[in-house]
């Protein structure tokens, strides 16, 4: 089989997305993560990765704090932007804040809201071309143009500079867990602290703390998810040690409007719409299994049997790379039972099926071509109809 320029072309402008184009925030605009490359590729870090799987740059990737980038009313909703095209097939997330305006370890990041499930878009695995970024733009993708996102503010939080904080917890791929800080300012007259003590802790894994989230999670059940939640959570983690806010925020009179811990905040976007084309190929670890249909009102409750990190598949699964150390990072190796594999993070991830339609040989793809044939009898038939027409 012979292989056209421009598929060969077409694919390499894509593939180096799969392995760099992570997801970055960009409103409120998130503190500058240098790149620095390490002998690992795991160990790297850039405005896009994850934090590092031993917690050594937690929080917010260890880098100084910056200035004010955005103003916070409080009870007010404010949108949250991100870049990027490795969704990982979503995911679940929060929005948290701190007063701490140059955070460590010990700061309490409490939680203002949660999505569980689809965030930051519903997805096959990754974006791309085929799947919402037809003009290619990777890192610079807006994921907004397919489903905007914005947080609630909880009111009565006090005045000050304060940092906000967006986790997220992919579903495909590496356990990994990104936190993206910027600097804002709250407004209005409170000194109380006593709403900031009543949210609860910001969830916390994939991160060295001992906690992790098994791949292929549709949506993190997350204890304490905070006034404001979209989604609904479907599996608990085991290892979720968070607690509940200590603080009593004063009691305001009763408008007759909702209280804000009842708050269900419902997606905007369009982004339960998944393409009717082609999947992108997802980065991820092992093969996920292929989703059922299931709909939201026949989802397990929130009571389903928790999961344990020790469920999460065993490094010994995954494609090893070759001898002689690390992979060639982004290398595409075509398996035998029809998937296909890439070098990530320095070793060998499967990416799952080849995509219907596609032929994976010698590390390259492209599309298969159908081969016609016709059965004895037709030949027979075709050829004595040349003759009576002669």
């Amino acid at each position: 089989m012979k292989f056209s320029a421009a598929s060969v072309a077409a694919l390499s402008a894509f593939l180096p997305q799969i392995v760099s184009a992570h997801v970055t925030m960009v409103e409120p605009k998130q503190w500058f993560v240098p790149e620095v490359i390490r002998g690992s590729v795991e160990t790297s870090d850039s405005q896009q990765h994850p934090l590092q799987a031993d917690g050594s740059n937690f929080p917010c990737h260890g880098v100084p704090p910056e200035d004010v980038v955005a103003t916070y009313e409080p009870g007010s909703t404010q949108k949250l932007k991100l870049l990027g095209t490795a969704v990982h097939g979503g995911g679940s997330g929060q929005m948290s804040i701190t007063y701490d305006v140059n955070p460590t370890k010990d700061s309490k990041f409490r939680v203002m809201q949660s999505w569980m499930g689809d965030h930051p878009v519903k997805a096959a695995g990754n974006l791309g071309p085929q799947d919402r970024d037809p003009q290619n733009l990777g890192a610079q993708f807006p994921l907004d143009s397919i489903n905007p996102l914005s947080f609630k503010v909880p009111s009565g939080l006090p005045k000050g500079k304060a940092v906000v904080a967006w986790t997220w917890f992919n579903k495909l791929g590496n356990r990994e867990m990104y936190m993206k800080c910027a600097t804002v300012e709250i407004t209005g007259q409170e000194t109380s602290t006593a709403a900031f003590d009543a949210l609860p802790e910001m969830f916390r894994a994939n991160s060295g703390n001992g906690c992790e989230v098994p791949a292929n999670i549709d949506a993190i059940a997350f204890k304490n998810p905070g006034p404001a939640t979209v989604g609904t959570g479907v599996t608990p983690i085991a290892c979720d040690s968070t607690k509940v806010g200590s603080g009593s925020p004063e009691k305001k009179p009763d408008t007759g409007s909702p209280s804000s811990s009842s708050i269900v905040v419902k997606p905007t976007g369009t982004s339960s719409q998944l393409p009717t084309g082609t999947a992108y190929p997802t980065y991820g670890g092992t093969t996920p299994p292929a989703p059922t249909k299931t709909s939201a009102a026949t989802r397990p409750a929130a009571t389903t049997k928790p999961v344990t990190a020790t469920q999460a598949p065993a490094p010994s699964q995954q494609p090893q790379p070759p001898a002689g150390g690390a992979c060639v990072e982004g290398a595409i190796v075509c398996n035998a039972d029809r998937t296909w594999s890439q070098c990530g993070s320095g070793r060998l991830q499967n990416m799952g099926p080849v995509a219907p339609g596609m032929a994976c040989k010698n590390g390259v793809f492209d599309r298969q071509r159908r081969s016609i044939r016709f059965s004895n009898d037709h030949m027979r038939r075709r050829h004595a109809g040349a003759e009576v027409s002669q």
